[in-house]
């Protein structure tokens, strides 16, 4: 399995947190359903090969669309592939989609849709680009020169403020007391969260620690207790309850059962300059 991430341009920089790629050398066929967890992120992925299923809790079984939005997810999500991977995704920054889907981000919250059909045109493009493109340079290349003619709206800078300062703290800092360093009120910044991230300052910090926790096991394998204090949690089952609720297993169950696939897909394998800000 070969993934690449990459960051984006310096003008595309202020929305994005990286291209990926992801890709395997041979088909996958009747593979485990891969756990995808909510990492604080809106996401754009276009698959360029088999489709993947998703398995609803109810018991259906989904093909997902060749494009699709990833809205901002409170809880796990679980797919599979049904062949050969090919797949590219552009990655947002938790206030970056705004611009280029030209609608509240609450409206995707928990949703995975078919990207093509909301956004025809601009989506239809892309993936076409992509299709003739041989190289992750060259995607990159091909996305950003669509991406950068689709920018015309701006974000909200006193959100985009936040949410740096939320990830810089790795979600351990209070959100009241963020800011008010800022000279905001929690109130005043709600609805424009909804707008523009698609959760709450305080659903958003909690997923970026929660998303530490992957990162802090490697240091302390054998002590959730010290994982939990590291991670800015009260005690270990302050731990388990957030892990629970969003992976929909305990933290040893959950790391025993993680695949390759799922694994990448997590903030611990992002390189820190990607996703980090200065305060």
């Amino acid at each position: 399995m070969n993934y690449l991430e990459r960051p984006p341009s310096p003008p595309l920089q202020r929305y994005l947190e990286a291209f990926w790629q992801l890709e395997t050398t041979q088909p996958l066929t009747n593979s485990t359903q891969e756990k995808i967890l909510p990492d604080g992120c809106t996401e754009i992925i276009f698959n360029l090969a088999e489709r993947f299923q998703r398995f609803h809790v109810n018991g259906t079984i989904e093909k997902q669309p060749r494009v699709i939005v990833v809205g901002q997810m409170r809880q796990h999500v679980a797919i599979a592939p049904t062949g050969s991977v090919r797949l590219f995704g552009i990655r947002f920054k938790p206030s970056g989609a705004f611009p280029f889907l030209r609608l509240p981000l609450h409206e995707l919250t928990d949703q995975i849709l078919n990207a093509a059909e909301m956004w025809r045109g601009f989506v239809n493009e892309l993936e076409e680009r992509l299709h003739n493109a041989h190289s992750f340079p060259e995607k990159i290349r091909q996305a950003e020169i669509v991406l950068l003619r689709r920018l015309q709206l701006k974000g909200d800078r006193a959100v985009e403020v936040l949410v740096d300062r939320i990830i810089a703290s790795e979600g351990m800092r209070s959100v009241t007391e963020l800011a008010h360093d800022l000279g905001l009120s929690t109130r005043q910044l709600e609805r424009g969260f909804q707008i523009h991230v698609g959760l709450s300052p305080k659903l958003l910090a909690r997923i970026i620690r929660f998303q530490k926790v992957f990162k802090a096991i490697e240091e302390n394998p054998h002590g959730w207790s010290n994982v939990a204090l590291s991670c800015g949690y009260y005690d270990q089952a302050h731990l388990i309850h957030d892990f629970k609720a969003f992976s929909g297993r305990n933290p040893s169950a959950f790391l025993i059962e993680q695949t390759a696939m799922s694994a990448h897909l997590t903030r611990k394998k992002r390189m820190s300059f990607f996703y980090k800000t200065k305060e």
